[in-house]
């Protein structure tokens, strides 16, 4: 972040790190009774309301957000009109590809009187303002988080698998991985109106943004679990963002976990204590000056393949493998280490490099960063072993245990380099993906 006063550029997050943030509401008693008697009328319910007391709540949710990468397999028949009664062979295997941003929020209380069971607005649309206690308003009150993280996570995956299940549609489950798991805490602002509303006593709940009416009761209500719950999440605690070793700034980015000074001309990984010095390795892969990280992993075969030349001989619909200059190198699995909004685009991109092996020359020459660096290294393995099972999937004689992939598959610690690309965000046509292909 930069302060909009001095431009000073400030770090606040780092990996693991659980922010807090929240939503402001400004509502007086007047657009409050509004509100009231606005919810009255649309309900064919004229009475007066005389107000007695108003409370503002915050209410914590989760918000998690990942990348959801899944392999489906489909049984194709020669002949659509089969009797019931007949033994028939598929013809053939169909895969389809299902790669999504997924984002939601989960509550964090337990309080079901507010009637507010998800944010009703997008996080990514509405801005978000940075949460501290005594920047709230007098008397309001923060509900306490009754719900852990590892909940709120296997809540978040339950949700992940049940969307799975209506995309399946009558195809097989082969695989599935969720990339880049997040967590933060959003305080959704709500207020509790209690007024005399025909002679009876009633607590409306009104959303402080829209300000539409979500529940009421006639019970008398307060909540104060913001004195028990459970201490979660970080304030945030701006830091400087310079480079350790000549102190120029760096640039700025909300998700990157690696900072190239293009002063020095030096990289940084971002970990808990500030940062630390790692090699900047590059090489000319498309045309183009614009460089993108990807994380690059040595893989061994099931039956200890471990060259381009031995994965040429059983992943035999792969051409450019068959290239003499390339039969001696070490065969790589390719993960992309930054974000863009079609991530079938990127698992195209991503597949092709590990189908194809290109000779790279490397070196640690100055570039220039096109993307952030948003993907560890513990994420990237999951990814690649999710690209794996895509290129192995078209071949029926790979569908075997000494091909399945295991942390035995990588060969040393993964490589991060940077590559430069034609195009990060054009159409790309794949050949795995919502258009299908066959399994040999």
């Amino acid at each position: 972040m930069q302060c909009v006063f001095c431009g000073l550029v400030m770090r606040i997050g780092a990996p693991g790190r659980i922010l807090k943030y929240y939503y402001p509401s400004d509502l007086d008693n007047f657009a409050l009774k509004c509100a009231v008697e606005k919810h009255l009328r649309d309900n064919g319910r004229l009475s007066t309301v005389a107000l007695d007391t108003t409370r503002l709540y915050f209410l914590p949710f989760y918000r998690f957000r990942g990348m959801s990468y899944s392999l489906m397999s489909e049984k194709k028949y020669e002949d659509d009109e089969i009797e019931l009664d007949q033994a028939v062979i598929p013809s053939k295997t169909i895969f389809h590809q299902r790669c999504r941003h997924f984002d939601l929020t989960i509550p964090a209380f337990e309080n079901k009187a507010f009637g507010l069971e998800s944010l009703g607005v997008r996080p990514e649309v509405i801005p978000l303002s940075v949460f501290a206690k005594d920047i709230l308003l007098p008397r309001s009150i923060p509900l306490g988080i009754r719900v852990s993280p590892d909940d709120a996570k296997q809540s978040a995956m339950g949700m992940f698998a049940f969307n799975l299940g209506f995309a399946l549609e009558g195809k097989e489950h082969v695989i599935s991985e969720m990339i880049g798991e997040g967590l933060s805490i959003i305080y959704y602002p709500v207020w509790a109106l209690s007024a005399t509303v025909g002679g009876m006593p009633v607590t409306y709940f009104i959303d402080g943004l829209s300000k539409r009416i979500i529940n009421e009761t006639s019970e008398p209500f307060e909540d104060r679990s913001g004195e028990t719950g459970l201490v979660i999440g970080d304030e945030f605690k701006p830091i400087p963002h310079r480079c350790p070793n000549c102190g120029a700034d760096l640039p700025v980015s909300e998700f990157s976990l690696i900072y190239y000074c293009r002063n020095c001309h030096k990289s940084y990984i971002v970990v808990s204590d500030g940062y630390r010095l790692t090699k900047t390795r590059s090489a000319l892969h498309e045309q183009g000056k614009d460089y993108f990280p990807y994380w690059r992993f040595q893989f061994k075969g099931g039956r200890g393949e471990s060259s381009v030349g031995e994965f040429a001989k059983i992943l035999t619909g792969e051409i450019p493998l068959i290239a003499k200059n390339k039969a001696k190198n070490a065969f790589y699995l390719y993960v992309p280490a930054f974000k863009m909004p079609d991530l079938d685009n990127m698992t195209t991109r991503a597949i092709r490099l590990c189908r194809t092996q290109p000779r790279l020359e490397l070196s640690e020459d100055e570039i220039t960063p096109a993307a952030d660096m948003i993907l560890p290294e513990c994420e990237a393995v999951e990814l690649a072993r999710f690209y794996w099972q895509v290129i192995r999937s078209r071949y029926r004689y790979l569908n075997i245990p000494d091909y399945v992939f295991t942390q035995g598959s990588l060969v040393g610690q993964g490589e991060l380099l940077w590559l430069t690309m034609t195009d990060s965000t054009g159409p790309a046509k794949s050949r795995v993906g919502k258009s299908s292909i066959s399994a040999r």
